[in-house]
């Protein structure tokens, strides 16, 4: 296991990732090289923060059961109808399906996973082993926050951007009041599979000293990252201005209290290491 007391070369990299991922949110690039390189970069920072944190064979285990799961209940969804509702995903802005899902959107479901991790750990104020019954409850916090993110996207990228299509519609902007229950499930399911593979089977994460505020920062960043554009485009009139309006405010104020109290946790906690 990597310990957190080593010098932290790649620090500054990772630094360079956010800050491309960040400035590119509020820059739509479609097709090309580029955009594939861009689609990437939020999942090769989490291996680089991830390995550090977690250790080299934990953050892979993280990765291959959030894409086991996301991918078993996103088939599910899709070709039954029972989890998420009715829909189904176009072949054109997706990427290759399988079964009707595109592999690519586990990366970003690895993402999400893994801000959200780091939200609940800093939160807590808890960066060691968690076992017992602290791990349903982390599971189920985790459900939330992360479905938060796709209450406050969901909307624009079924109707405005067709990235997928609810045949059915819904209560809420036309996504379907099961669709946010079904992502509550699937993730808290995610949190307790790997939370317990954490705690009984690999003993992670096996730290000498705490995490560094900046390195706290950073998956706070990512976290942030795709929030920030959904917060601030109404604010130069971008259309359909309705719905951009009110996905804006489930974003500042849901997602922008957990961000602003997950930094304050970071910076007014005087036990972490500078």
């Amino acid at each position: 296991m990597f310990q957190m007391n080593k010098q932290d070369k790649l620090s500054w990299v990772r630094w360079l990732l956010l800050a491309v991922i960040v400035v590119t949110g509020f820059v739509s690039v479609k097709g090309g090289l580029l955009a594939i390189l861009l689609y990437f970069l939020p999942t090769i920072f989490v291996f680089m923060h991830g390995s550090r944190f977690l250790g080299k064979k934990n953050i892979l285990i993280f990765f291959v059961v959030v894409f086991a799961v996301t991918f078993t209940t996103e088939y599910l969804g899709v070709n039954t109808g029972k989890l998420f509702g009715d829909y189904y995903y176009n072949n054109f802005s997706n990427g290759p399906l399988v079964g009707g899902v595109p592999p690519l959107l586990m990366l970003t479901y690895f993402t999400i996973c893994y801000g959200t991790y780091w939200v609940m750990r800093i939160l807590l104020g808890d960066f060691g082993v968690i076992r017992g019954m602290k791990i349903l409850w982390i599971s189920l916090l985790g459900g939330l926050v992360a479905t938060l993110t796709d209450l406050a996207a969901d909307p624009v990228n079924s109707t405005v951007n067709g990235v997928y299509i609810w045949t059915r519609g819904g209560i809420f902007f036309g996504v379907p009041y099961m669709n946010f229950t079904g992502w509550l499930i699937e993730i808290a399911v995610f949190f307790l599979i790997v939370s317990s593979i954490f705690a009984y089977i690999t003993k992670s994460p096996k730290l000498k000293s705490l995490p560094t505020k900046n390195f706290q920062l950073q998956p706070i960043i990512l976290f942030a990252a795709p929030v920030l554009p959904v917060i601030l485009r109404p604010i130069w009139g971008e259309q359909p201005a309705d719905i951009r309006a009110a996905m804006s405010l489930i974003a500042l104020f849901g997602l922008g209290s957990i961000i602003v109290a997950t930094i304050m946790r970071i910076y007014w906690n005087n036990k972490q290491k500078i």
